[in-house]
């Protein structure tokens, strides 16, 4: 057959496709994979180029009864050219998959704020979330940590991240 400058096989020699069907492998890219507590993670790039580790967790003594205030260090380094400000909240998911905290929710409302954080600089800064005891002793058992931090441009702050990390809680870390 001729049909438009293509050619094509006769039907009577075509060959049949193989039965027993051909190995594939998809790969789903990870937006945001789950590292572990001590591993650092880089953000932007070029001029805005910040590194971000959990720096610490602690328990504060009761604030009132029947609840729990867990708090939580990350430290940011910049190692861009700019100086940057950031603002930043934390949110732990529990082994039943319960959340607590979160944007608009954590520290108050209000999220962990740095400084103006020039080059070459590392700042920790406090985040907090208050708790039941009873979902206290749930993060206890481990958790995940996501961090959505956003950049401080003016005197208003964006709830829109600008980057996003996820760490795995090691059991007992929240005690």
């Amino acid at each position: 057959l001729l049909i438009a400058g293509c050619t094509a096989p006769a039907p009577d020699s075509v060959t049949p496709l193989p039965t027993s069907p051909v190995p594939t492998t998809t790969v789903t890219p990870v937006e945001n994979p789950v590292l572990p507590m001590d591993a650092e993670v880089v953000f932007g790039s070029g001029d805005k180029q910040l590194t971000a580790w959990i720096d610490s967790f602690e328990t504060d003594p009761p604030s009132e009864p029947g609840k729990q205030t867990i708090t939580i260090y990350v430290a940011v380094k910049n190692t861009g050219t700019e100086p940057v400000q950031l603002v930043w909240f934390s949110r732990l998911t529990d082994v039943t998959g319960k959340i607590y905290g979160g944007i608009g929710i954590s520290h108050g409302g209000n999220g962990a704020r740095s400084g103006l954080i020039t080059p070459n600089i590392t700042e920790a800064a406090r985040d907090y979330i208050v708790v039941s005891n009873e979902d206290f002793e749930k993060l206890s058992r481990g958790a995940l940590l996501d961090v959505y931090f956003m950049e401080k441009k003016s005197d208003t702050v964006s709830l829109v991240p600008d980057y996003h990390a996820r760490w795995s809680v090691d059991p007992a870390i929240i005690v």
